[in-house]
């Protein structure tokens, strides 16, 4: 299905979100990639089998006591 050199991972490989991105749709929060998979812009992920992969990395800043900006 992949007609990118070196092709596209799978959508059941672990490196899945290196496909290429087939259609981008940045206004609406989400992307189309090669492998069938749509990206959300919370990392959360849809996979062409219907699977649901919730947000899993980190999308906000957390600033603490030790990590505050400079005032």
């Amino acid at each position: 299905m992949c007609p990118h050199t070196p092709r596209c991972p799978e959508a059941n490989d672990p490196d899945r979100e290196a496909a290429r991105t087939l259609i981008a749709h940045p206004e609406q929060g989400w992307s189309l990639l090669c492998n069938g998979i749509v990206i959300f812009e919370d990392t959360g992920e849809l996979l062409p089998c219907g699977d649901a992969i919730a947000p899993h990395r980190p999308t906000d800043l957390i600033f603490g006591p030790a990590s505050s900006p400079a005032a």
